[in-house]
This record gives structure tokens, sequence and C-alpha cells, in this order.
């Protein structure tokens, strides 16, 4: 909560009628057959589906302010077969094991956080936690192989990367000990490059994946003809340029917001070892409506998986205004967010709520805006939202 904006108190739900004093949050995942702990140990992973729940509540002192954030509720257990209601994975082959116990629930006796110990040979007393004032959570205190599952999902968890590309700081040139995974600015998109090409080159690609991000940003933008990475021995960085089809080459210093944004989107959808969530906002920024098709393809192509390969899928949110994204679309891949009124029956007071809905289902005698969605109400709803930008 301290990496997002504002105070965590401010993160609360406030309405008219005051603040909430909880914020409860659910997962389900899917897991990869195999996983690795911190300490290089191997571990396999027989249960792949887990719904992970946790509940915090927002303490304040007796003579104001606030105390503390302290979780009052959490949770992780397989989903059931029958419970199991994602139709991404529908058809899918995989490990679901589902009979076992939860691996985090809360003590019977409603005081402590009971952790499972599920490894090999791991057949004790749960690890217990006092629920009294936690200041983090149990999952929080994993980092071995020792609880496989419960490590596989905060690895799950830490691998959320967000892409709010700042095209100044993607120009950068990097020290050559800058970290290989991109940033959320893109500010060591460099250093990404130099560690993609050393580590896909072969005699026949010298340039390894380079080539691929190259292709994929020519089908975006058909002048660019190939991605260089420079090493600069006497400066010790790295830094790229771009090679158009007249010949002309361009350092990262003069290459557009809107190539440099395609340019990190496509290095991260690249990388052979991607691997959890991606939220990137607004694709469409910077590409021209002809190439949207190509460029949500790009994006539908990096999330499939198959789920008897044994790993963990790769998955993509972004948001979007644009009609032409959500027109290239599946009915499946859209949830449609809009801002409803809401009167309390006791009081009469108004407020807004944030109404999330997806599946898009035919008009029918029996429609519910509440809990059916069409075509025709996304349209309206993103026109609605351009009117009014």
């Amino acid at each position: 909560m301290q990496d997002l904006r504002g105070e965590p108190e401010e993160l609360f739900r406030r309405t008219s009628a005051g603040s909430a004093k909880h914020i409860s949050f659910a997962v389900e995942v899917f897991l990869g057959s195999t996983g690795i702990d911190a300490f290089g140990t191997n571990y396999h992973i027989p249960t792949q589906r887990l719904r992970y729940e946790l509940r915090i509540s927002l303490s304040d002192r007796e003579q104001g302010g606030t105390r503390g954030i302290f979780v009052q509720h959490e949770r992780c257990a397989p989903i059931h077969a029958k419970d199991d209601t994602s139709a991404f994975l529908k058809g899918k082959k995989f490990s679901r094991n589902s009979r076992v116990a939860p691996f985090i629930r809360i003590s019977e006796t409603g005081d402590a956080i009971e952790v499972r110990q599920d490894g090999r040979q791991k057949h004790g007393r749960p690890v217990r936690y006092p629920l009294k004032e936690a200041a983090r959570t149990a999952l929080s205190t994993i980092t071995t192989a020792e609880f496989p599952h419960l490590n596989a999902l905060r690895d799950a968890l830490g691998d959320i990367q967000f892409l709010e590309i700042n095209p100044h700081a993607a120009r950068s040139s990097n020290d050559r000990f800058e970290q290989t995974k991109l940033r959320p600015d893109a500010s060591n998109l460099a250093a990404v490059l130099a560690h993609l090409k050393s580590e896909t080159a072969t005699e026949t690609r010298p340039d390894g994946v380079l080539s691929d991000i190259a292709a994929d940003l020519s089908s975006l933008i058909r002048s660019v003809r190939r991605l260089e990475v420079l090493d600069d021995i006497n400066q010790k960085q790295y830094s790229f340029r771009l090679e158009f089809d007249n010949g002309l080459k361009f350092s990262s210093r003069v290459i557009s917001d809107g190539t440099l944004r395609l340019l990190a989107l496509l290095t991260v959808l690249n990388d052979p070892k991607r691997r959890g969530v991606l939220c990137f906002e607004e694709p469409e920024n910077g590409v021209h409506e002809g190439r949207i098709p190509a460029l949500v393809r790009f994006l539908r192509h990096a999330a499939a998986f198959d789920s008897e390969g044994g790993e963990a899928p790769f998955q993509v949110i972004t948001n979007t205004h644009s009609p032409q994204v959500v027109e290239e679309l599946k009915d499946t891949e859209i949830v449609v967010a809009d801002s409803v009124m809401h009167i309390d029956p006791t009081s009469n007071e108004r407020s807004s709520r944030t109404r999330m809905r997806t599946g898009v289902t035919a008009v029918g005698d029996m429609f519910n805006p509440e809990r059916h969605l069409t075509r025709a109400e996304i349209e309206r709803i993103l026109r609605h939202a351009h009117d009014n930008a």
C-alpha cells in the first residue's frame, strides 16, 4: 500500500455515509506444476488451482489518527472442480487434487492464522501466527520449498508487473549492472534489451529475440527494419537504436514517444521467460487505428498457453477507452466497468459505485442491465466516456 498513491488510509472506500474500515481481496490462480525457491530447491505442485482471500482492517487511535492496518482474515485453499467457473481453463488438463485441506486458514478459536506444512515429509502441526494485531500476512513469511504451494502462490502474486512507460526515462542509457527485469517506467529498457540479446543470440540469429521484437514493431510501424543494442565499452553503458527502411539509424534519444511505448511493450511480450501478470494502460496510444488488430493479436498470442506443458500462464490485463480495441476483443476477454448511482433504502442517501460486468450476451426479453452485458451496451459506455473526455 505504501507504493500506491496517497496515504494507506486514503485507499479505503469513502462515501457520503463515511469511510469503510475494511478491504477484502480474493484472487484465484493457476500455478505451474513445478517451481524453484529462492535457495534453488525444486519442488512439485500437485494442486494447481488455488483461491487466496485476505481482509485487512484500519485501526484508529482513541485520540484520533490511524494506529495501523492489520490482517483480519486470511485463507488459501484448493478450488474444487464443481466450484471452478473459469472459462479460460475449460477443457484444459492439469493437476487439481482439491481434496486436501486449506493451506492457510483461521484457527477454530479465531485468534490465530494457521499455515499447514505441505512439503515433503512435512506432516506436523500447522505453524500458528497470532491474529490479534497481525501487521503482515502469513503468506509474506513463506520463502522456501517447505511450503511449495504457498511459495508458488507468493511468487505468482509477486510477478504482477505494471507498465507505466515514461518515454524520457526509456531513452536513457543504462549501467551494465542494471536489473534485467523491465521497470514500470521502462528506464532500464536498454539493459533489458542487451540482456535478452545475450541470452538468446545464436550463430544463425546473432540478434536473438531482438529480431522478433523488431519484426513485431515493423508490423505496427512499417518503416522499422532493425533494432540494435549498443555497448559502450568506455562508458560501460548500454543504449539502443532503430534502423528504418531508408537505411537511416536513430538513437533512443530521438525516437518518438509512441514508438518507445510499443518497443517497451513488445520487449516484455517477446521475453522467453515472461511470467505472471502484465498490466498495461491504453495499448492503443501511439498506434495507428489500422495497426490495432495486429497489436491485439500480439497481446493474445503472448497470453496463450498449454496447461499440459506444466508452465503457469502469462496474463495480460489492459484498460482501454478505444472502440477499435474492444472491437478486436473476444467476448470472453472483455470486462466492462462503469459508474452507477446507488440509493440506500434506509437512509435514502446516494452514492456511486463501480459496476464490473463480463461475458457478452444477446439482448432478450428478460435483459437485466445489472447482470447482462451486450455489445451495444459496451459501445454506449465507450461513446459516453469519449463525450466526457
